[in-house]
């Protein structure tokens, strides 16, 4: 059972990564039908849902500030676009699942946020669904750095916040 939950967390989240990325808002319904199907099948703790909505948030308030110095650049113009907010939700139900290896080491947190994530900006950009106010090395490190803090940021509130690892038994 426990690879079939961490497979459906992390295939579900891919398919609303890609979804959102390329088709945008058009895919907000099928992308929340994913996560309150995550909520009502896989979640194991009632408190997910506040971890959920307060890394949303979090990642919602440092694009916005992204967005604020140019470092990101979206077609609608003054803030980040509906889509991009609904992916920080589909993200944030990563963290207790199928991110769940990386609990117990700050230091791989901090270097899978600080390699990783930033490819997924990388590759919404290749996708032209973002564009980048700086060169792409410079933004790439610029999300290298946030993105290690937000990994331990959002492991730390995990821990604070579910109090408990998941339990796949």
């Amino acid at each position: 059972m426990f690879i079939n939950l961490i497979g459906f967390n992390l295939v579900g989240f891919n398919l609303a990564w890609f979804g959102l990325v390329y088709w945008g808002n058009n895919f907000i319904p099928l992308s929340l039908l994913l996560l309150i199907s995550h909520l009502f099948f896989i979640a194991k703790s009632q408190n997910e849902l506040p971890l959920i909505l307060l890394i949303t948030f979090i990642g919602i308030f440092v694009d916005s500030l992204l967005v604020h110095f140019n470092i990101f650049i979206f077609a609608n113009g003054g803030h980040i676009p509906f889509w991009l907010m609904m992916l920080w939700a589909c993200f944030a139900a990563t963290i207790c699942h199928s991110l769940r290896f990386l609990t117990g080491s700050k230091a791989l947190q901090l270097l899978v946020g600080a390699i990783f994530a930033p490819l997924s900006y990388i590759a919404g950009y290749k996708f032209q669904a973002v564009d980048f106010g700086q060169s792409m090395l410079s933004t790439y490190l610029i999300l290298s750095v946030i993105w290690a803090v937000l990994f331990v940021l959002f492991f730390y509130l995990k821990d604070k916040i579910v109090n408990a690892e998941v339990s796949y038994v």
